[in-house]
């Protein structure tokens, strides 16, 4: 990671290990009963230091969910959403989720609800509206998020203390995220996703909008765990002002560009080495999307830079 209007460079390494099981209880009538128990070990972590749940088997996720036979399904607890790619939105939420349709023909998803977090200026609680369908060659949607923090998402006593942390709170975002695709075959699919966002603070009346985009080509679909052999690839390139994302998917770190946003590639290579062991090796190059965004003091974000590599190795069941 590179900041240079501030003389900052630093190397980050970062290790974890982690188990997940994630039981489903099938109780008839069309009720079901989920969960994961999870327990992360966090071996290098030079930015977040300390974490809650580490180093002990904790209840990551519960829900109950009931579907009607007729396309209907309605999900509350706590579970994992994440719309198209999680170019938007990737978390783990508390609320009531209702789909109705076939994920591969058309569906619809309405969520309410809030996010998993331990305090009110990092918990978001909003709306969810989606839309999605598929046809032999095309693929499209839209999803609209109206998300506002529980607490003020920073304080005058926050930004004293450091003057970044008025960066990357944002008391309310509303996102629009519309998806074109094409299949070329089986395998490879070129993916379009436009957005426009809109994002306050009320501490600094911080108010800004931004349109961004991402291009996804993708070489092959994730593998099948159970074949020994194959394997899945993409690369996408970004552009997303800050205004545009609320919790993003990628393992890259885009809240080090603060409100400037981020701009840059991504790719992702999978392969399952036998059956139910897949690798990942994954990377970014990510710039500021509007480079000239006050940092604080007169300083700006030119020049900022943030390369990861990384890879993960994942055993299944």
């Amino acid at each position: 990671m590179e900041l240079p209007s501030v003389h900052q460079k630093r190397d980050v390494f970062l290790s974890t290990r982690r188990f997940r099981i994630a039981p489903t209880v099938h109780l008839g009538g069309g009720w079901s009963v989920g969960g994961m128990l999870e327990d992360s070990r966090y071996d290098k972590d030079t930015i977040a230091g300390a974490h809650k749940n580490d180093r002990h088997l904790y209840l990551s996720r519960l829900y109950a969910e009931h579907e009607n036979g007729h396309g209907a399904k309605i999900r509350a607890g706590r579970f994992i959403f994440t719309p198209f790619e999680g170019n938007v939105f990737d978390k783990r939420v508390e609320g009531v989720r209702w789909r109705y349709g076939d994920k591969s023909v058309g569906m619809t998803s309405v969520f309410y609800g809030r996010t998993v977090a331990p305090t009110g200026d990092k918990r978001k609680r909003g709306i969810i509206l989606g839309y999605e369908r598929n046809w032999t060659k095309w693929m499209g949607g839209a999803f609209y998020y109206d998300m506002e923090t529980e607490l003020p998402a920073v304080t005058r006593a926050a930004v004293r203390r450091n003057p970044l942390a008025l960066h990357n709170g944002i008391d309310r975002q509303r996102i629009l995220e519309l998806l074109a695709g094409y299949r070329f075959d089986r395998y490879r699919s070129l993916e379009f996703e436009y957005l426009h966002g809109h994002a306050r603070t009320d501490l600094d009346r911080y108010d800004d909008k931004g349109h961004g985009y991402v291009a996804t080509l993708r070489l092959r679909p994730s593998p099948d765990v159970e074949k020994a052999g194959d394997y899945g690839a993409w690369i996408s390139y970004y552009h997303q002002p800050r205004a545009t994302y609320l919790h993003h998917a990628m393992d890259g770190d885009p809240t080090f560009f603060g409100r400037a946003g981020f701009r840059g590639w991504g790719a992702r290579a999978d392969i399952v080495l036998v059956r139910g062991v897949a690798l990942a090796v994954e990377g970014f190059d990510l710039r500021p999307a509007r480079p000239s965004t006050p940092l604080f003091m007169g300083r700006t974000f030119s020049g900022a830079r943030q390369r990861v590599l990384g890879m993960s190795l994942t055993a299944y069941f």
